[in-house]
């Protein structure tokens, strides 16, 4: 889909060029897009109809693309707009639902409460009007693929709430409202209610859509009920059996909760059965009979090496052919075979899967920062730096807008970090915080900036170099555990000054974190920007929520240490050095009393099984091992020498360790 939008969006861009010559034409256009519209269902009236037309999302994803293209045309419809002469409202939400696409978030609010005057009883326009208010104006932050944290839609929680409640009055116990409500409630209010909300509305209207709905909420780190969120998402999958990304949801959940092969297998088959309802041949069949070469993988039998290493070959012989399996399908083939403890075969598999991703997106991204990103990540996975570099430096097409030229510059200064080269992400981060500076953001540039920075992982390496990481300016750790630091002070030093905390570790660990900060024995703790949905609102003046992430990341995102050392860097330290972690090379992946049993071996429900599924464990290796050659960090003791290994000798320590088995 995405290789379509950017084919669709170069023809669209030709077409305003050649249109932008003559006087008038562009906001002609723009005027002729939202005209277009005429001919299928809006969003919401597809949301109150219970059916989402497929010819409704092939004209949104095109109207998108032509008026991205056209941003001096949509400026100038929205100059010659006068809403007090407006008398359709079917055409204001139609222009609303375009100006939303653009971020004129204001602007497409103003259209939906002159559309609802107009249309008072009509629960669509409250319904539209809602969403508007969730999202009323450029004040708040929102999270970018590309760049983390930007400026985004701040809500209008209790506006939102009044206009739903109007909807509910207009058209009770409505699905369409009802689902809304519970967004809202969710994101914005009462986590519980807003839950219930959604579960009410799928159950009075079972869609692809709604379970979908549901099951991304239940697997929220704040909520993580998700053997709920499979279900949820199985159920999509049995009314849209096409969807590939409700499948690549059933795969994560899947290996993360129950380790229920046969299960997953059968959602497989599924998938790859419905691939070739629409254009049923040989293609086809040719896919049935080879996902029944892989059946046996999902049984409860071993998996030897020789049966391992047979499969990575099947799946390589066929990569290039017709009747290939899907993505995910070989992703999931890809962490059966590391659960299972064949790691090599299964980085073997995702380098192949990269050369796919590659393959197919070709490289032209025609103005499509998504695209180049994703091109991007799957050259840097397959260690094609220079050709990654060309792709991106100069700047591969002139920027539509300062937001797309920010894209770029994020995307650059990402790869350039890679080959060795420091300055671009340095400057990069420095424009950033000036153009927009977030709560504590000072005050981690002021602790970091120029200081000794010691990250302090939490293994039992058999170091004992708690008198050097004392001497450190600063001390980080990727978890609040003040009391694993007293127990281990000969190993972990004695001090904390910045945490790193996930998502589900943020709530229960603030009132211990701000005693600590009350008693002078913490500086600064710090978040992921997926928390800040969350928590950003009440959030505390020593919580910082960091606003970039390593954007080329081609298989789930940097692992804590990694991740950290890429945030802290940014603040120009005088150095940061890298204790206590074997990046699980060793016999256990924590020393004792750090997390809880469950959580410190491969099996249902534990957390470690998101190292395979959410994370690449050699690519973190080679990500350490290049900003360790660019100079940003040092590494000690076992660190040290584990950072000294090949690739291939690293993935090979951790197939004989033990932490991972």
């Amino acid at each position: 889909m995405l290789k379509t939008l950017v084919m669709g969006a170069e023809a669209g861009r030709r077409t305003v060029r050649v249109l932008g010559r003559i006087p008038g034409a562009e906001p002609a256009l723009a005027r002729a897009v939202i005209a277009s519209a005429r001919a299928v269902p809006t969003p919401a009236q597809a949301e109150f109809a219970g059916k989402d037309p497929a010819l409704r999302r092939l004209h949104a994803q095109a109207a998108t693309v032509l008026f991205e293209a056209n941003p001096r045309g949509a400026q100038q419809l929205l100059d010659q707009l006068d809403l007090d002469s407006a008398h359709s409202a079917d055409h204001l939400e139609r222009m609303a639902v375009r100006y939303m696409k653009l971020g004129e978030f204001e602007a497409a609010l103003a259209m939906r409460q002159r559309a609802a005057e107009l249309g008072p009883h009509d629960p669509r326009r409250h319904l539209a009007l809602a969403r508007s208010l969730q999202r009323a104006s450029k004040k708040g932050l929102t999270r970018d693929p590309v760049l983390g944290l930007r400026p985004g839609g701040e809500p209008q929680v209790a506006e939102a709430r009044q206009a739903l409640r109007t909807a509910a009055e207009l058209a009770p116990g409505h699905p369409a409202v009802l689902r809304e409500q519970g967004d809202l409630e969710f994101a914005h209010g009462d986590q519980e209610r807003g839950l219930a909300l959604l579960e009410e509305a799928v159950a009075a209207r079972p869609t692809a859509a709604g379970y979908k709905d549901l099951g991304q909420r239940y697997r929220k780190p704040q909520i993580q009920r998700l053997d709920d969120a499979l279900t949820a998402y199985e159920k999509s999958l049995q009314l849209s059996p096409r969807d590939g990304q409700v499948f690549r949801a059933v795969v994560t959940l899947g290996c993360r909760t129950s380790h229920d092969w046969p299960r997953l297998w059968r959602s497989a088959l599924l998938y790859e059965r419905s691939r070739g309802v629409r254009l049923p041949g040989a293609g086809s069949r040719r896919r049935s009979r080879l996902a029944a070469e892989f059946a046996d993988l999902f049984t409860e039998a071993p998996i030897t090496p020789a049966r391992a290493h047979g499969a990575v070959a099947r799946l390589e012989e066929t990569g290039g052919a017709r009747g290939r399996l899907s993505w995910p399908t070989t992703a999931l083939i890809t962490y059966r075979l590391q659960f299972a403890g064949h790691l090599a075969a299964g980085f073997r598999l995702r380098r192949q899967l990269a050369a796919r991703t590659r393959d197919w997106l070709g490289s032209v991204s025609a103005g499509h920062a998504g695209h180049r990103q994703k091109l991007l990540a799957a050259q840097v996975y397959l260690d094609r730096l220079d050709e990654a570099l060309a792709l991106i430096d100069p700047m591969p097409w002139k920027p539509q807008n300062p937001l797309a030229a920010q894209q770029l510059r994020k995307l650059a200064a990402d790869v350039h970090l890679l080959r060795g080269s420091t300055g671009p992400y340095l400057e990069y981060s420095r424009s950033a915080r000036a153009q927009q500076p977030m709560q504590a953001e000072g005050t981690a540039e002021q602790l970091v900036a120029g200081k000794r920075v010691a990250i302090v992982g939490p293994v039992d390496t058999g170091d004992q170099l708690g008198e050097l990481i004392d001497s450190y300016d600063v001390i980080v750790r990727p978890r609040f555990a003040p009391e694993f630091v007293q127990q281990h002070q000969d190993a972990q030093g004695s001090r904390t000054d910045i945490v790193y905390l996930n998502d589900h570790d943020i709530h229960a660990s603030v009132p211990a974190m701000q005693e600590a900060v009350d008693a002078g024995q913490l500086q600064l703790a710090v978040a992921r920007p997926s928390s800040i949905s969350r928590h950003g609102t009440a959030q505390q003046p020593w919580l910082r929520f960091y606003r970039q992430e390593f954007a080329l990341s081609h298989h789930g995102a940097l692992l804590g240490i990694p991740r950290m050392v890429y945030d802290l860097a940014q603040f120009e330290p005088a150095e940061i050095a890298v204790f206590n972690t074997d990046l699980y090379t060793g016999t256990d992946a924590f020393a004792a009393g750090y997390r809880e049993d469950k959580d410190t071996v491969f099996g249902p429900g534990s957390a470690m099984n998101d190292l395979i599924v959410n994370h690449d464990l050699r690519f973190d290796f080679t990500f350490l091992q290049r900003l360790q050659q660019a100079g940003l960090l040092t590494a000690h003791g076992r660190t040290a020498e584990v950072l000294s290994l090949t690739p291939d000798q690293y993935v090979r320590a951790l197939e004989t360790g033990s932490a991972l088995r």
